[in-house]
């Protein structure tokens, strides 16, 4: 053999022998630092993971396993943590030997302290080189808090649909987009006539007049408050109702709880009380209607007998003093006329109808109907109004009555001052007032008479509450005029007057304001 040959040979298998044993060290250190990562994740992973033979025993289990259960080597899973003398009834374990796939199940486990823990178990089959079956690993998270989480909203929501379904009033949850009917609680049925079932994914707007609704669609996301509504219920029947509405979530969505209370009942005791107060009125004034038509009749009755003696006398008449006469009897029929049929639109009983009135007119109406009275009584009256109000909305003829109620209210004041004030003569004035303050319209009435003192102001508005003597007066007229102010988005209270008597101060949104809320 060449001995260069015979060289290489040798110098190759010293390298073998060599570089054969680095190559195995290397492989075993890989091999090593492997496991050791693998063992630190099984350690480490955040659930309790054991591995258990076909008998259930422990063959191994993590750090997390053994901190929470102190179990032993061979013990049986469920003695080791679940407190059983017996395996489960329903066992992912045992259906992993079975058929060696995955399974996943949740358990329950009660405390030796009465409480539980739940956890979610899954399991998975270990395999040999042969692929047969030798152990199966269970891991286990705990899910307690979740589950306590779970239970405390399953009560809450419980807790929720009970109070939502006992409300006195009826609750409509509606999407704040699209104004759908997403749920309602049992008690729309007394108020509306419909089943909970028959609103539900309705649009709410399906509740307003067809002219309405554009104008309530804005208002519902744009308003807490909104007073006086008239909703159609079953049958297309008429509710008065108040809305109040909150922004909130339901299911992750944003929506509108909107609560209704019914008002119709109360708006027809209300009305019936202001026609019965309107009718007092009337009777009230009927000595000073007598007197106003009793002008118009004299001249009527004049010219008649003017015509009569002429006529029996057999005279000519001058045609420029006949037709004199003639235009004579016809204004005063105008003017008697004209006292009826304002007396009879006042005692009408109307609808609730909020219209755009100038406060100045309505005024002057209630001093028209009235101005008799005070004139029998000789007490002056003193206007001073802005010829530029803007205009409210309101009901004139209602409005009108406030006025009136003011009015009565002076007069007998100024008369209980008048009369105490015995030999010495006593002012009997009444200051009719109108202005713009703050953006709001401002009517007030004062006078000088007895005054209101101040330990009964607060108790004014209140119904049947009265200053007068038995007999004299109901109680009901302040209280009625609050109502009808506030109706119209208003405000009413009594101020103290320069002359000593009593000022109420009625202020109002103007117009462009207060159309949004109709």
């Amino acid at each position: 053999m060449d001995p260069f040959a015979l060289i290489g040979v040798i110098l190759f298998g010293v390298i073998f022998l060599i570089l054969i044993p680095a190559v195995i060290i290397t492989l075993i250190f890989k091999l090593h630092r492997q496991r050791q990562e693998y063992q630190n994740l099984f350690e480490s992973v955040p659930c309790t993971i054991t591995v258990q033979d076909k008998d259930y025993r422990l063959v191994g289990y993590n750090r997390e396993f053994a901190d929470r259960f102190s179990p032993t080597p061979g013990k049986y899973c469920y003695e080791a943590y679940k407190g059983r003398d017996r395996k489960c009834e329903i066992c992912p374990v045992e259906r992993t030997f079975a058929d060696g796939e995955t399974h996943t199940s949740e358990e329950t486990r009660l405390n030796r302290d009465g409480s539980r823990r739940h956890w979610i178990v899954k399991t998975s089959p270990v395999k040999n080189s042969k692929g047969e079956i030798v152990a199966a690993m269970e891991m286990c998270l705990d899910v307690t808090h979740r589950r306590i989480l779970e239970e405390e909203l399953e009560i809450s929501h419980h807790n929720y649909r009970a109070i939502f379904n006992n409300i006195p009033n009826p609750v409509f949850v509606i999407a704040t987009d699209t104004f759908e009917i997403l749920d309602c609680n049992k008690n729309i049925q007394s108020v509306y006539g419909y089943m909970k079932s028959e609103m539900i994914g309705r649009s709410f707007l399906d509740l307003f007049q067809d002219s309405e609704k554009d104008h309530y669609a804005f208002k519902l996301k744009t308003s807490g408050v909104i007073y006086r509504v008239r909703h159609a219920g079953k049958g297309e029947s008429a509710i008065f109702v108040n809305l109040r509405i909150s922004p909130s979530e339901y299911w992750e969505r944003q929506v509108l709880l909107v609560t209704v209370s019914d008002i119709t009942k109360r708006l027809e005791a209300e009305h019936q009380l202001s026609q019965a107060s309107k009718l007092a009125t009337l009777g009230e004034m009927a000595t000073g209607v007598a007197h106003e038509l009793n002008q118009p009749l004299t001249v009527i009755k004049m010219a008649g007998s003017f015509f009569m003696k002429k006529l029996n006398q057999e005279e000519p008449i001058k045609p420029e003093i006949f037709r004199n006469m003639v235009e004579k009897i016809s204004s005063n029929v105008d003017r008697a006329n004209k006292i009826i049929n304002h007396m009879r639109d006042f005692a009408r009983k109307s609808d609730i109808h909020l219209q755009k009135v100038q406060v100045n007119h309505v005024l002057e109406r209630a001093y028209d109907i009235f101005s008799q009275q005070l004139k029998l009584r000789r007490i002056d009256v003193q206007w001073e109004t802005d010829e530029n109000l803007p205009e409210i909305m309101a009901d004139p003829s209602r409005l009108e009555q406030v006025f009136i109620n003011l009015l009565v209210n002076a007069r007998d004041a100024i008369e209980a001052r008048w009369e105490a004030a015995g030999s010495r003569e006593a002012e009997k004035l009444i200051f009719l007032n109108t202005f713009v303050e703050d953006g709001k319209v401002v009517a007030e009435v004062g006078d000088t008479g007895t005054g209101i003192p101040q330990s009964i102001a607060d108790k004014l508005f209140e119904p049947f509450f009265t200053t007068k003597e038995v007999g004299k007066g109901t109680g009901l007229g302040l209280s009625i005029s609050y109502g009808i102010v506030k109706d119209f988005r208003g405000d009413i209270r009594v101020l103290s007057n320069e002359y000593s008597g009593a000022r109420f101060r009625l202020e109002f949104p103007v117009e462009e304001e207060q159309s949004h809320d109709r």
